[in-house]
């Protein structure tokens, strides 16, 4: 009973998370902020990995994300998921 309620919790999440991914991807820039808050633990992880400073890197991953997300890029394969 309890792993049912857990995954109805997380498909309502993942459902409202695409839904704010489309929302940044026609332009609304409230909803690409809470993407990127969202998607924060995750950045900052990999910003590890790469060759330059995390500071650096966590801007060039928001970077990147932005640029395919408005260029109408499947974000999903960027972020690593398909709905």
């Amino acid at each position: 009973m309890q792993e049912s309620r857990s995954k109805e919790v997380a498909a309502i999440s993942n459902h409202s998370f695409i839904r704010m991914i489309e929302r940044a991807k026609n332009g609304d820039n409230d909803a690409l902020t809470m993407v990127l808050q969202e998607m924060e633990p995750e950045i900052q992880y990999l910003a590890g990995f790469l060759k330059m400073s995390k500071e650096d890197g966590i801007q060039e991953i928001k970077t990147q994300f932005i640029e395919k997300l408005r260029d109408g890029k499947d974000v999903f394969t960027f972020y690593g998921e398909r709905p």
